[in-house]
């Protein structure tokens, strides 16, 4: 089980450069690995506009997600320990490799596939549109309805964890140009590929123009997923789950209270709609949709959590998740022992929820 416990890197002497963007509301920087030029995310908990952290274990809560998803059989983006010590608010938090070299290829989020399909559609005022079934017809549109099963993979794994913030920048699709150009190098004669590559080319200055107007954006993704060879991102930024929000005393309340824990664990519901309904639907009613819609890759998956739990190495996993961390500096940032009892508690009420479905 060595393979599930987290790394730990100090990076304070890595170039660390703030990461601009628009989503999320987690602290996250950009740290630059001196001995390759490597990028690497650093991300914090929720901090506040007045500075308060908001939720000081969320880092924690993405990375008992990477692990678990990657001993369930999900494919994860790897998460592990981070110390920045020149931070002043967060000297700890998770570390992850960047998805992408910005010279070979590109992440393209959920958010430009939707607004390009449906320029009318508004993310942040029109929560109940950002359905199963638009996301479905979005990727149906690009001919990347092959990834609708990459998509139940996630829908599913967020269930497990009780993931309540899958949003529209939260997974995406990664396209790769320079695999693209190196594959049609050795296929071509020489006196074509130079016009191949100038076009690849263009069309991969053009997916990064961020002031594209949506018909541009429109036409320049259907050509992105028509003629560059992409695959479906790993599974990222899951660290809204696993009682994150619940403070230490409420922590405690629910070891001892079954029904308050049952109840907290039937209440988790998908920030995914269904179409159909105004409301969010739990993350069990939304899996058994999807097992009426598509029962064979349902059935999968969830015959894969089956097969592959153990609550003996989902415990291991959950309480060896801070082994690595120096204890004689930074204990404080430690996990408390009822906080991964909380953890574990959630991952197998859930999975158990999970595999009555079958």
């Amino acid at each position: 089980m060595d393979k599930y416990k987290p790394t730990y890197t100090d990076i304070s002497e890595w170039q660390i450069n703030h990461y601009q963007n628009t989503g999320g509301t987690r602290s996250k920087k950009i740290a630059l690995n001196p001995e390759n030029d490597t990028e690497y995310f650093f991300k914090g908990s929720k901090q506040l506009p007045s500075g308060e952290i908001r939720y000081p274990t969320e880092f924690w809560s993405e990375i008992v997600s990477s692990k678990i998803g990657q001993f369930l059989g999900f494919d994860m983006l790897d998460y592990n320990i981070g110390y920045n010590s020149r931070d002043k608010k967060q000297k700890i938090g998770c570390l992850s490799q960047s998805m992408i070299d910005n010279n070979q290829n590109k992440l393209t989020e959920g958010k430009a596939y939707l607004t390009g399909f449906n320029p009318y559609y508004n993310p942040d005022t029109d929560k109940s549109d950002y359905t199963f079934q638009f996301i479905d017809r979005t990727l149906k549109y690009y001919r990347l309805d092959g990834y609708i099963n990459n998509l139940i993979e996630v829908i599913i794994f967020d269930a497990v964890i009780s993931n309540s913030d899958r949003h529209q920048e939260n997974w995406g699709v990664i396209t790769n140009f320079k695999q693209t150009i190196k594959k049609i190098d050795e296929e071509i004669k020489d006196s074509k590929r130079s016009i191949v590559e100038k076009i690849l080319l263009r069309l991969h200055r053009l997916s990064i123009k961020s002031i594209a107007k949506s018909i541009e954006r429109r036409s320049t993704l259907k050509i992105q997923s028509d003629m560059v060879m992409h695959n479906f991102a790993p599974i990222y930024d899951s660290g809204c789950c696993l009682g994150r929000e619940k403070e230490h005393h409420i922590v405690e309340q629910m070891l001892k209270d079954n029904n308050q824990l049952e109840s907290y664990t039937n209440k988790g519901v998908s920030e995914i709609h269904w179409e159909g309904f105004k409301k969010k639907k739990s993350h069990f009613e939304l899996v058994k949709l999807l097992k009426q819609e598509y029962p064979k890759k349902t059935e999968e998956v969830l015959n894969r959590i089956h097969d592959k739990y153990n609550s003996e190495n989902i415990k291991s996993i959950i309480y060896n998740i801070d082994n690595n961390l120096p204890s004689e500096l930074l204990s404080s940032y430690k996990l408390s022992e009822e906080r991964k009892e909380l953890m574990f508690k959630i991952i197998s009420l859930r999975v158990q929820k999970l595999i009555e479905l079958l």
